[in-house]
């Protein structure tokens, strides 16, 4: 069986040397191999990265001459990969050691009829990065939609499946991974394994916990949410309608981070005695302003009161 590592690249050419070595340092047992597919997304240290990737023989790099966003740079990656599985890696993760044997355990527990299985991750301090570290079985797509089991996940496809669908590309620099994945679980649901199998570095500055504040990252997410609702606004309204109004509310404060216009207006469109807390939290940050709003969503957020990941 070959698994292949599809590892986006911006600027990562000081990181990425840590992520190969995780792949390559560990022992492959008979049957199973490697390979690592990494994309230069149009980096600025496309010559180091370069130099950095040619040391690993079970490595190769496919540039992109300018910036086209995760998304692009992921399918890159899964449309040259020639793995029975393919695995999504950022470019200063790791996996986790002996993640052979880990990996073998998660193939013997994953059905065979999921295209799609979602391995759990840490952090660099031990905390498992998932809503509930303990779960083990089927994520539906009314899951999906309604947030049930979220959480920061290293996806795992099937082969051909992934190399015929592939992400949404929808020309941001972040994934909008959300948009993908319900897409993947109209398919059919999803295997949630909860072996680690990825450390995953928060602070980097395409993680999801790095500056999502500011203007730049938050106009993204606006962009995000919007191309979101265009796609699946009935599919929310009908299966998870509490839901669908608290990503409205989420919509409204990223349109005043990023200082775009209609903050107001949405925030009106969505508010209600329904989710009575999210309303009033949305409201007093839209009223506060954006440099007020962000410092206390982001003390909030911190502290654990609102969901860090997923």
């Amino acid at each position: 069986m070959l698994i292949s590592y599809v590892v986006p690249a911006y600027d990562a050419a000081t990181t990425i040397g840590r992520t190969l070595n995780s792949v390559f340092a560990e022992y492959l047992p008979e049957g199973l191999s490697a390979e690592v597919i990494v994309i230069d997304d149009g980096s600025s240290d496309g010559i180091a990265l370069a130099r950095a990737v040619d040391h690993y023989p079970g490595a190769r790099l496919l540039v992109h001459d300018v910036n086209r966003g995760m998304c692009a740079a992921r399918n890159t990656g899964i449309f040259a990969s020639r793995g029975d599985l393919v695995a999504i890696l950022d470019a200063d993760d790791e996996l986790t050691p002996e993640w052979p044997k880990t990996l073998s355990a998660i193939m013997d527990e994953w059905p065979a009829q999921n295209e799609v299985c979602y391995a759990a991750c840490r952090n660099p301090d031990g905390r498992v990065t998932a809503q509930d570290p303990d779960y083990r079985g089927p994520l539906t797509l009314s899951d999906i939609l309604n947030e049930r089991k979220s959480g920061e996940y290293m996806p795992l496809f099937r082969g051909d499946y992934v190399r015929s669908r592939g992400y949404v590309d929808l020309g941001l620099r972040k994934s909008c991974g959300i948009v993908s994945y319900i897409r993947f679980a109209l398919d059919g649901p999803f295997w949630v394994s909860n072996r680690i199998l990825r450390i995953y570095h928060e602070g980097r500055g395409d993680s999801v916990t790095f500056e999502w504040t500011s203007p730049a990252k938050a106009r993204e997410t606006a962009l995000c949410y919007a191309a979101l609702f265009e796609r699946y606004d009935d599919l929310f309204q009908r299966e998870a309608p509490r839901v669908w109004r608290t990503k409205q509310l989420r919509l409204a404060v990223y349109l005043r981070f990023a200082g775009m216009p209609n903050a107001w207006k949405q925030w009106r469109k969505a508010a209600s005695f329904f989710c009575f807390k999210e309303s009033l939290g949305s409201l007093l940050i839209l009223a506060m302003g954006s440099r007020a709003g962000a410092w206390i969503a982001s003390t909030v957020r911190d502290a654990g009161l609102i969901k860090r990941y997923g």
